[in-house]
């Protein structure tokens, strides 16, 4: 994924998940976007971010 996909992918979900309601998508929704990011050579410059993320998304599931 281009470096500017990334960051700009990274902050909409920092954005949404952080205020999310349970609906219109369900959590296993938001916490697949996440695994996706993870899986991006560039995650490791972005690692605390992403585990906030991580934990963001885990939190909507109850």
């Amino acid at each position: 994924m281009h470096h500017h996909i990334f960051e700009s992918e990274l902050v909409h979900l920092e954005r949404v998940i952080a205020c999310t309601p349970q609906k219109p998508f369900p959590p296993t929704y938001w916490r697949d976007r996440v695994e996706q990011l993870k899986s991006s050579p560039q995650a490791t410059m972005y690692r605390y971010r992403i585990a906030r993320l991580v934990r963001l998304a885990a939190e909507l599931s109850g």
